[in-house]
Order: structure tokens, then sequence, then C-alpha cells
């Protein structure tokens, strides 16, 4: 939210304006009340002050009153942007299309040189699903400000969602200006792309796990650029990426790396390469052959039957830790009923807090819960290795499943993400990954229909399943 400094010019009011702002700044929203609402009181001519009092009503949950105080600082001062953005933003929070695209379009009209109003505007046409009209305002925020890191970063992600990589990889190095992260501190210099000519070169994982999965495509690229690459991940990720083409040696993310000459941020590498996500790269990970080896066997101690029934991985809960972590997560509750197509037997591949939402429910023999045998992503690589299909809500096993090259069904939410793209359907990064979005914000319950279709139509083209239709 746009929250101005408030101006100090008025002989009543000034010290509950400065107050409530002080303690709005300090997020602490009750105690700021008591001084906006004197503010008010003793300033009504302040458009300034009614933004504020409307921000803090806002932030505690009073949608209506927060609107009333943003249309009377509008009624004070017509051309106060700050105020239109604000009630802008609200509008957007209430679904309100037209109202908001008002309040954007009149707040750029008070501020044409101001870059708020225009990447606010962006931000809700993404949340309203206008993907072109959001990267237009995007960029005409940078207009206003070159130097402004949260609009080049949206118009990175904008670009990446619409599949223009080389121009979003190189915006996306605006991440490093937003301070997430924030740049590696080290005297080496950065690599940009010259050639080694046999130095070594320190790749470093930056994200999440999934972010690494995604991006371990590029490594061996390196390596033939002349490159000795030395690669850090995250502990859990070790094994995966020794199997790398051209990686002599990997070191976990927080321990010492071993000398290097240069180094690059493994997100970093799209841009610095030149390259773009290819389906000829994949599968790029590989299981460990014994470890694929031990967990057949342990599948088949299940009562797995290879060819008879299919093997499903299932994943029902992103990282709670993550921001949107409960917009990307259905729940157990919303798949349990997958459990009952004819002809499955389901593993668990869920780990983390997910796996409490089992205890509630009466189980089939079919599920398998594996999250205790599961201690690391090599162990989840062998397991997704002797499966027919996962299944699984956008987490770090969407990435390693479509990596390894095997089916995948993603399950995702109705906002677009850039490592989906806008196709309806298809990964433009994992040819083997199918789709499943919300077509309304919240409808799981639609996906997993279509989800139980098409797991039904799997288990009808086993060759178990044709042998009984060809002697019927």
């Amino acid at each position: 939210m746009d929250t101005g400094t408030p101006a100090m010019n008025s002989p009543a009011g000034p010290a509950a304006l400065r107050q409530a702002h002080a303690l709005f700044l300090q997020h602490r929203d009750t105690d700021a009340m008591p001084h906006a609402r004197a503010a008010v009181q003793a300033l009504p001519q302040r458009a300034d002050a009614w933004t504020l009092l409307g921000i803090v009503q806002q932030r505690l949950g009073q949608s209506r009153a927060a609107e009333a105080a943003y249309r009377e600082a509008i009624r004070v001062k017509p051309d106060y942007a700050d105020a239109w953005t604000n009630l802008g933003n609200l509008l957007r929070d209430q679904d309100d299309l037209p109202g908001t695209l008002r309040a954007f379009q009149q707040a750029m009209r008070c501020a044409p040189a101001s870059p708020e109003p225009a990447y606010n505007l962006g931000i809700a046409l993404e949340h309203f699903g206008r993907w072109d009209g959001a990267l237009a305002a995007f960029q005409a925020a940078i207009e206003c400000d070159p130097q402004h890191a949260d609009a080049h970063w949206n118009a990175a992600l904008a670009l990446l969602r619409a599949g223009r990589f080389e121009e979003g990889f190189r915006e996306y190095e605006w991440r490093f200006r937003r301070g997430e992260p924030g740049p590696r501190g080290c005297p080496q210099p950065v690599w940009d792309g010259r050639p080694l000519a046999g130095r070594t070169i320190l790749v470093w994982a930056e994200q999440g796990y999934g972010d690494a999965l995604q991006f371990l495509r590029f490594v061996p690229e390196v390596a033939r650029r002349g490159g000795r690459v030395v690669l850090e991940v995250m502990e859990g990720l070790q094994g995966l990426a020794s199997r790398l083409p051209g990686v002599a040696a990997v070191v976990v993310r927080g321990l010492e790396a071993p000398a290097f000459d240069t180094h690059v941020a493994l997100m970093s590498l799209p841009h610095v390469l030149g390259l773009a996500p290819s389906h000829a790269d994949t599968p790029y990970l590989h299981a460990h052959d014994a470890l694929a080896r031990q967990w057949r066997e342990r599948l088949a101690a299940s009562g797995h039957r290879p060819g008879l029934e299919l093997a499903v991985g299932l994943v029902w809960a992103g990282n709670p830790a993550l921001r949107n972590s409960r917009e990307r997560s259905p729940g157990f509750d919303a798949v349990r009923g997958l459990l009952d197509v004819q002809g499955t037997r389901f593993f668990s591949l869920q780990k983390g807090a997910g796996c409490n939402e089992l205890a509630a429910h009466q189980l089939p023999a079919t599920f398998v819960d594996l999250d205790r045998e599961i201690g690391s992503f090599d162990d989840t690589a062998a397991v997704i290795a002797s499966l027919d299909v996962v299944v699984t809500c956008d987490t770090a096993v969407a990435h390693l499943a479509g990596a390894l090259g095997k089916p995948v069904i993603a399950m995702l939410p109705h906002t677009r993400d850039w490592r989906y793209g806008l196709h309806p359907h298809a990964s433009g990064w994992y040819p083997s990954t199918q789709l499943f979005r919300q077509d309304t914000r919240g409808d799981w319950t639609s996906v997993l229909a279509r989800v139980t279709r098409a797991l039904q139509e799997a288990v009808a083209s086993l060759p178990s399943q044709a042998l009984v239709a060809a002697h019927a």
C-alpha cells in the first residue's frame, strides 16, 4: 500500500497523525487506530489523514470503513493519487474489476510521473488474469522509474509467463536488486558467459528446492563451455546433482566450497548462457540405479503388481512456510476421492506438515505412506522411477518427476505461475507433465474430477486391462 509521509502543515492534529503513521510503520495497527481517528477529526480536510485511516482499517479487516475513508480522501482532494491507489488495491481484493480499473486509471492521471499507480495496476491485472495488460502496466512503471526494482521483477515474471525467455531472464536479474536473494559476497568475479578455458566455476543454488531442480538442466552446458563445475546445492540434493554430466564436485550449501575462480547463480544460467528451456533437455536427472532397485522391491512388498494396477505417487500440500502455500495446496480432504479409483495403488510422497492430515482419515490398503522411509530427494527420485505417474500440487516433487521424464499430473491454482506458463494443459519445461489448473479461484473440485478421469483412462490403458477388453 502507498502510505506516503504525512505533511505537517496543520495547526491542530499533526501529533496524532505523526503518531498514527509511526505506529502503522511498526505494524501496530490496533494501536495506530485511535490516533488515526483523532487525526481525521482534527484535520478533516487532510486527504493524507483519511488515507492513512483507511489503510489502517483495511489492514484490520474493516474493508467497508476503509473504502469510506478512501472516498472521503478523494472528496477532499480529488487529484490525490495515493487515495485512488489504495482504493484500487481494496477493490482488487474485493474482485471488483471495473472499480479497480477506474481507481488505478484515475491514480495514473493524477500522478503521471509516479510509477506506483501503474505498478499497482499491474498487480491488479494479474489478479484478474489480464496477463498482457499486467506486463504493459509494469513496463509503464519502469518508464516512470527505470530503477523500480519491483516493477522490473514483476515484468520479468510476466515475460517468463508469456514464454518470452530472453527478455524475461534478463529482467530476472533484478531479483538481486530486491535482495531476494542478495548477491553472493565473495572476492571472485561473477561469470559473464565468456569462455572458461578450464577455470573452476562455482554454480550456486539460491532459492528453494523446486527452483534448483528446475534449473539444474542448464548446468551441463557450463561444463561444455570449458568450465570445471563445482555445484553448490541444498542438503538432500547432492546425490542427484552429482550425477549431472560435467559436474566435478558438489558441495552442500552452508559448507565451505572448494577453491574457485568465478561464480554464477544457478537461476542466472539461462541469461548468461543465452538459453531457453527445451523439451530436448529432458530427462536431465536420473535416479541412483541401486537405490531404484531397492525401492522397486519395497513397492512390490507393499502388494504393488506392475502392469496390473497403476502405481501413483501423491502429494497434496506444499511447504506451509511459502507465502501462497494455501492457494497452491488442495489438502488431503480434497484428494481423498482419488484413492477410490479402481485399479490404482497410491504411494504418498508427501513430506512435512501435510502428513498430519492423514490421521483424520480411514485409508484403504491400496494407500502406502512412505513419509518415514524417504530420507532425501535421492529416495524420492528412486520411488518416482518405479511409479507410473505422479499426481502433485506445485511443489518440488512436480519438478523432480518432470526432470526424471516421468508422467506428471500437476494440480495448479487459478493464478498463472511463470514456471508453468499460460498454456492450458502443457508445460514448456517438461514434456511429460500435464497441467490441471483451477477454472476459478479456489475450485479444487473440478480439478480433482479431471484428475480422476485421467487416472481412470490410464488404468484402462494398462496392458492387463487391454487384455481383458480383448477377450470380453
